[in-house]
């Protein structure tokens, strides 16, 4: 499973919301560690694009987390992660860390 989210609100008095997509960019029924951005989020303009390329930096990898911005239009690339939030961020409902962590195969 492919899942894709945003970062919103940083550096503001709310403080940062983390808001999970799927591939279709539905909103995902689940929050981790952060709240959920509650108005909607229009999908980025080169969402495909992305997508396409963390599918492709990511191939080789069991596991990982490519991060892109896109400003203005522009693709940004930010960083390939392992352990996002250091694998210790809880789910909430706790049940979507076991479905996700399921998807995994070592």
């Amino acid at each position: 499973m492919q899942c894709s989210f945003t970062c919103t609100g940083r550096n503001t008095e709310n403080g940062l919301h983390v808001t999970f997509y799927d591939r279709d960019w539905q909103k995902l029924p689940f929050a981790r560690h952060y709240p959920v951005e509650r108005r909607a989020m229009s999908k980025p303009v080169n969402y495909e694009k992305m997508v396409e390329l963390a599918e492709r930096l990511s191939a080789p990898l069991k596991f990982s987390r490519v991060d892109f911005y896109e400003i203005n239009g522009k693709i940004y690339f930010g960083e390939i992660t392992f352990f996002p939030g250091n694998g210790m961020e809880e789910f909430s409902p706790e049940e979507w860390d076991y479905k996700l962590g399921g998807l995994m195969r070592l």
